[in-house]
């Protein structure tokens, strides 16, 4: 049985929400992005989510940023990312196998310097998981 489909090491990869975590998007009108995908560019950063980024970035975790954006905002949501000086390696419209989520949605919500603190605890993400690696 496998818990975990990607390979755990000392670098995680992070999947990190746009909406909500790292954006505050509630001067988004959503139902303009499909016909002006450049309507998410009102989006602010939200407090503290830049530093963290920088630093996991730094550290040589792999980051990912996830969205339910629909497609056709791809590059309107990568030109914020940029904008706001937020590093990542891929940007992917839908979730994905990661050994983290950093999401609002999640029960215990974003809290960025809670999120920073609970990223180096040992048994991350589980202690089951991590005896369970791939070959």
């Amino acid at each position: 049985m496998k818990i975990n489909s990607v390979p755990l090491g000392r670098k995680l990869t992070i999947a990190i929400d746009v909406d909500g975590t790292v954006a505050d998007s509630s001067a988004i009108d959503f139902a303009k992005v499909d016909k002006d995908p450049r309507e998410v560019m009102k989006a602010r950063p939200i407090k503290g989510a830049l530093a963290a980024v920088k630093k996991l970035h730094k550290e040589g975790h792999i980051i990912v940023f996830h969205t339910s954006r629909n497609y056709g905002s791809i590059e309107a949501t990568k030109k914020w990312l940029k904008k706001h000086g937020f590093p990542f390696h891929h940007i992917v419209m839908d979730k994905f196998t990661a050994h983290v989520y950093i999401d609002d949605r999640a029960i215990n919500g974003c809290d960025w310097k809670r999120v920073m603190r609970e990223i180096r605890r040992p048994d991350l993400p589980g202690k089951l998981a991590r005896k369970m690696q791939l070959p």
